[in-house]
């Protein structure tokens, strides 16, 4: 009689334990997706006007900030280093055509630009 009640009393902490971690879990991923939906929308319309072999719709510091404003330093590291990535990729290889739009230098700039922005657009995918 003993056993049954000790196992039954493991059996209620494990389970509760188990429940708060898969909650955890779920409420960790909502937040990511909530904190990176707007970023996700802008990637897909910069990377289809980069396929057109215009750079315009960049993404910004502050979008990116905002980011790691709700996630944090930690778990929004990868996304802040792909980032850098991304913008050093575009001041290399963007200028401007005099009629205030911005253009790829070259195809090859053209393809890592866009290379790039897929690269950050993986990171922010819903988890």
């Amino acid at each position: 009689m003993a056993w049954s009640a000790v196992s039954g009393l493991v059996g209620l902490l494990v389970g509760l334990i188990l429940g708060h971690r898969l909650a955890l879990g779920r409420d960790k991923r909502k937040e990511f997706n909530e904190a990176t939906s707007d970023i996700r929308k802008r990637l897909s319309a910069h990377i289809g006007y980069l396929e057109k072999g215009n750079v315009a719709g960049q993404i910004t510091e502050q979008e990116v900030s905002n980011i790691v404003g709700v996630l944090g330093e930690s778990r929004s590291a990868d996304i802040r280093k792909q980032f850098d990535r991304y913008s050093a990729t575009l001041q290399m290889c963007s200028m401007n055509d005099g009629y205030g739009m911005q253009l790829p230098v070259s195809p090859g700039c053209k393809q890592q630009i866009i290379d790039d922005a897929q690269k950050l657009y993986r990171l922010v995918q819903p988890k």
